[in-house]
């Protein structure tokens, strides 16, 4: 009887009865992907990731931008809406906010896809934020040094800023999770 014992292409002394359903190689457990039709070898999966990466060097300035200006226009709405009193909306504006930025971007760069341009929309989403953050911080630095001790105009003057950490931490989830194409579903 002969040896017909595969071993991992990778690990020649990994014994397997695994192979990868793309190329037929043998592969080991480490070595294996799964996927939604098998489990395929490292190569194979680097190989059909990069017909998905569609995007141009250009997509990454675009989104960038279009995420900071899109970001800094819902901060300042943010701001507005916390200064009259409203503060429960910002919860629903966030998510609202993200999922709308996410559409426009995802139109100016015609569905082009990449996972690092889905990173640089997130950063250019938070890119557009810190001035504001950084107007209201210094703001508030200022309001408290001059109140001393008030500890009520202290934490009044501290809730614009706590608001546009409500947002960016809303916003930011689903605006990455519309523009990258995640769905959650049962």
């Amino acid at each position: 009887m002969t040896d017909s014992t595969l071993y991992c292409y990778v690990h020649p002394t990994r014994p397997t009865l695994l192979r990868c359903n793309n190329c037929e190689r043998p592969i080991c457990v480490s070595c294996a992907v799964r996927t939604p039709t098998g489990y395929r070898c490292k190569e194979c999966v680097r190989g059909q990731q990069k017909i998905f990466d569609t995007a141009q060097w250009y997509d990454y300035v675009i989104v960038f931008f279009t995420g900071a200006v899109l970001s800094a226009i819902a901060s300042l709405i943010t701001v507005m809406i916390s200064s009259f009193i409203l503060w429960i909306f910002i919860l629903g504006l966030g998510p609202l906010a993200g999922v709308i930025m996410a559409n426009i971007a995802r139109r100016f760069v015609k569905n082009r896809r990449s996972n690092l341009l889905n990173v640089v929309f997130v950063l250019g989403i938070v890119a557009g934020t810190l001035p504001m953050l950084f107007v209201l911080g210094l703001g508030t630095f200022f309001v408290m040094l001059a109140a001393g001790g008030d500890v009520m105009s202290n934490i009044f003057t501290l809730s614009p800023l706590l608001w546009q950490f409500v947002y960016l931490v809303t916003a930011v989830p689903a605006a990455y999770s519309q523009f990258s194409g995640i769905f959650i579903r049962r």
